[in-house]
């Protein structure tokens, strides 16, 4: 049996975001640690720890759209800016939207996002969209469909 080289599979990994539901996606329905946990993982630039956050269909859209690009997730794929920013803090809004506020050190520049959040069957809250700070049709869903070619 050949064994698969380190690379290439950290490589398969970050484009894929890791494959199959996240067992340890353990935010229940608290949109608060889930908010967290985003802010954590968004500022790091660890696509492949986004993964347990995400519902598998838009990891399955981010796959796709990426993959018809040829090319790998920026580690901003889930801001409005590509300009990376320290601060990040979460503040749950209500059952579907949890405001993400990034800045930089000293509060600026800031601008607000929303993450969309939907319950899944196994007990879990995740996040299915992101609304940027631009207008609002401009999703992350959006944004990977144009990447995709289709819009």
């Amino acid at each position: 049996m050949r064994r698969a080289r380190p690379a290439l599979i950290a490589g398969a990994t970050a484009l894929a975001l890791g494959a199959g539901p996240a067992a340890s996606a353990a935010t229940g329905f608290d949109w608060d640690e889930l908010g967290a946990r985003f802010c954590e993982v968004s500022t790091s630039g660890s696509l492949a720890e986004m993964r347990p956050l995400l519902t598998d269909a838009l990891v399955q859209e981010i796959t796709f759209a990426f993959a018809r690009a040829g090319e790998a997730p920026p580690p901003t794929l889930f801001q409005t800016y590509s300009d990376p920013v320290p601060v990040c803090r979460a503040t749950t809004r209500n059952a579907a939207l949890v405001e993400i506020v990034r800045s930089g050190a000293r509060g600026t520049p800031a601008w607000t996002e929303y993450l969309v959040v939907v319950p899944e069957t196994d007990g879990t809250t995740r996040i299915d969209d992101v609304l940027f700070a631009t207008r609002r049709s401009d999703t992350l869903r959006a944004r990977l469909k144009a990447l995709a070619g289709g819009g």
